[in-house]
């Protein structure tokens, strides 16, 4: 289960994932444990961000959630949320079992999750420099969507020593299947 973690923890996860989000340097991945327990511990990253998701989401024009009430929206972000930060993970279990290294997945888990708080900055950066175009983060969040891309890549790379292809197939999977979240939360909006 989910255990408090000390922020001294958190902040040592959290610099490890800056690092390893802006250089993929393998050495980063040791800092994330590779036991079940730090699977668990992992999910603080998204939970520690998830304030700063709604402050985006409340303060962006979205267009696809049309007439829907503050609440409505709140409730649609939060389960949206909810959602994308559980599915990759149960669908890694399997993964991971289909690539023959279950003993890699609480490493791989571990810092996808982590990472979220670097990507969660880095877009709240780019919402107070940049603004918000037609709901969305413009061409630095473009960017940002793309260098993510590279990065889970990469991470599945370092993390199963996948080939390419399958790295590129996990990241693919892992992408479309949060492409269905969102269009799941423009439906309830909408």
């Amino acid at each position: 289960m989910l255990k408090p973690i000390s922020p001294a923890e958190a902040a040592g996860k959290i610099q490890a994932a800056f690092r390893l989000f802006l250089t993929f340097d393998p050495k980063q991945l040791d800092r994330f444990g590779d036991d079940i327990p730090s699977v668990w511990k992992s999910f603080w990253g998204p939970i520690l961000v998830l304030p700063l998701h709604l402050l985006i989401m409340t303060f962006t024009d979205d267009p696809t959630a049309g007439e829907a009430g503050f609440l409505t929206r709140v409730v649609a972000d939060l389960s949206a949320y909810a959602i994308d930060v559980v599915y990759w993970p149960l669908a890694m279990v399997m993964i991971a079992d289909l690539l023959q290294k279950p003993e890699r997945y609480a490493r791989y888990i571990a810092a996808y999750n982590w990472v979220a708080v670097p990507v969660a900055l880095i877009a709240s950066a780019i919402l107070l420099i940049f603004g918000i175009e037609g709901g969305t983060l413009g061409l630095p969040g473009i960017v940002l969507t793309f260098w993510m891309l590279l990065f889970r890549i990469r991470l599945a790379r370092m993390a199963f020593d996948a080939p390419v292809m399958i790295a590129v197939a996990m990241t693919a999977g892992d992408f479309f299947l949060g492409l269905l979240v969102i269009s799941m939360r423009a439906g309830v909006l909408g």
